[in-house]
């Protein structure tokens, strides 16, 4: 999937996979402002991605707990898989 500037701009939505695949338990994304993604999961908040001033992705899990710093957003949910 390809993310554009435009896309996130007008709060496009998308979803990530865990590692079980099961449809239920994906993350559905969600852009709240510009550089902020908030994740839900069966309808309950999972946790959130923002931009750094350094470029990379900051993820962090509903109880927050920082799983990392990544250079793309795909990368960074994909962090919840793990």
């Amino acid at each position: 999937m390809t993310i554009t500037t435009s896309a996130l701009a007008a709060g496009s939505d998308s979803e990530s996979p865990v590692a079980d695949g099961k449809a239920s338990r994906r993350i559905h994304w969600k852009v709240i402002q510009r550089g902020l993604w908030i994740g839900k999961r069966d309808g309950e908040f999972a946790g959130m991605i923002e931009s750094t001033t350094n470029g990379t992705f900051a993820a962090m899990t509903s109880l927050g707990e920082q799983l990392g710093n990544f250079g793309t957003v795909d990368a960074a949910k994909q962090s919840f898989a793990a």
